[in-house]
């Protein structure tokens, strides 16, 4: 079986300007402030055990 060649989307490939609009907003949107206190949670579990 041969494997799938996946090909990297050009910018000029987009034609619909809706779509792009669409990525465009969601890539600037801040990442709200209940993500960053989940991280921070994570990475304390994380560190407690990988510390020795």
């Amino acid at each position: 079986m041969a494997a799938a060649k996946v090909k990297p989307v050009q910018a000029t490939e987009i034609k619909d300007k809706k779509i792009a609009r669409e990525v465009i907003e969601q890539i600037r949107k801040p990442i709200p402030e209940s993500v960053h206190r989940r991280h921070k949670k994570l990475r304390k579990l994380v560190d407690s055990m990988t510390r020795r």
